[in-house]
């Protein structure tokens, strides 16, 4: 199903889910306005959706680590005008956060991508998100679901986005803008590429499409597969004396 005259902006969309939610929207009739860290991945993506899809497709090089919140919104202003669909999938993790203390320029990283920049752009947006309705889609991580010795920095800032979306909608509840986020599980990625994952990985593909069949529903936070919400119920209710004799 088609979704005529709809305009999303997706920020981190050069690889992996990000570029697979972009190219299920562009599927279904949105216009875009991509955001990535990498010209030479984002032009290729935009110039393959606008081809394939016959959409209108703009893009912005944007590091999340210097962000220029004032250039991103006159861009998006300028070719996309108003957005619908805020997808904030950028995300980055350390698989060598095993505990041991991160230097400091590392745990500022985390922070800033994973927590601060999605924070300060959906926030950029939130009035024009308030006034036209639409959809503010969120990622995190089941890794945030309870804090472990394992992915410590990484886990506590997908922990404070997913708080930051829960405001989003208690404040937004009276409004016509619905609020999506997903407690993601392991993902065909290049990150987990090759490694021994404990528990079957879903391909960015088919999670992009759930989260866009979801456009328009009032979902709050749900996992992604479903299947991890089982799982981690388990875990965030085990006893701590249990808890943290668990190497996890």
């Amino acid at each position: 199903m088609t979704s005529p005259g709809l305009k999303s902006l997706v920020v981190g969309a050069s690889a992996g889910l990000g570029r697979a939610v972009a190219e299920a929207l562009a599927e279904a009739g949105h216009d875009l306005f991509l955001v990535a860290s990498d010209r030479r991945d984002l032009d290729p993506v935009a110039r393959d959706l606008s081809l394939r899809f016959g959409r209108s497709v703009h893009w912005l090089e944007v590091d999340l680590l210097a962000l220029d919140l004032d250039a991103l919104r006159s861009r998006v202003a300028e070719t996309l005008g108003r957005v619908d669909n805020l997808f904030l999938l950028a995300g980055q993790a350390f698989m060598a956060e095993d505990g041991e203390p991160l230097p400091d320029a590392k745990a500022e990283r985390l922070v800033e991508v994973n927590l601060t920049a999605p924070l300060r752009i959906a926030n950029a947006f939130l009035a024009e998100m308030m006034a036209g309705g639409g959809n503010m889609v969120g990622a995190g991580s089941v890794a945030a679901v309870r804090g472990r010795s394992n992915n410590m920095v990484y886990g506590a800032a997908k922990r404070g986005l997913e708080s930051y979306f829960e405001a989003l909608r208690h404040r937004l509840g009276a409004t016509g803008c619905r609020i999506q986020f997903y407690r993601l599980g392991y993902l065909r990625t290049r990150m987990t590429a090759g490694q021994k994952l404990p528990f079957p990985a879903m391909t960015p593909e088919a999670a992009a499409a759930a989260m866009v069949a979801n456009l328009g529903k009032d979902l709050g936070t749900v996992y992604l597969p479903a299947w991890w919400a089982v799982i981690m119920g388990i875990i965030a209710a085990l006893p701590w004396p249990v808890f943290r004799r668990l190497k996890i």
